[in-house]
């Protein structure tokens, strides 16, 4: 929409969602009549280039497994989901397979599977047919902040 190239990313719902379509030339019309959106969009724009230099740093100097642990608790804080009957683990309310977790931090499914193995071992999540569990957000930033 914004320069009339091909898409770079595709989307999936991981639930009950609401599309909605606008053309280019009616999205050019509302850029014309509300120009904050302009501002808006740059503002946009410049918190993606944030967040690809941070991905290509962390790429480039976290080992996998704090990589993980970063992801895992930003998906926490971006998709609360209910606490679990002893209070202390808190659901994903987004379901991942491990080959999006391992396409998303440019891994293998059997590594990402290992990693979430030992964080389980030492009790930091919890993996089953419910999805992921976090049982310990603490530990997870602990281990996201090391470096190799």
């Amino acid at each position: 929409m914004l320069d009339g190239d091909v898409r770079t990313h595709d989307v999936y719902a991981h639930g009950k969602t609401t599309l909605l379509c606008v053309s280019p030339s009616d999205f050019r019309y509302i850029l014309t009549q509300h120009s904050e959106l302009y501002e808006a969009l740059l503002r946009l724009q410049a918190q993606r280039l944030r967040v690809l230099f941070e991905v290509i740093e962390d790429l480039n100097s976290l080992p996998l497994r704090a990589r993980l642990a970063k992801a895992i608790s930003n998906l926490a804080r971006s998709f609360r989901g209910r606490r679990s009957n002893a209070g202390a683990g808190q659901h994903l309310s987004l379901q991942l397979v491990q080959r999006e977790l391992a396409d998303l931090l440019g891994a293998s499914r059997p590594r990402i599977n290992r990693e979430l193995k030992a964080l389980e071992r030492e009790q930091v999540v919890r993996t089953g047919v419910q999805g992921l569990e976090v049982c310990s957000r603490e530990a997870l930033i602990r281990i996201a902040n090391l470096r190799s």
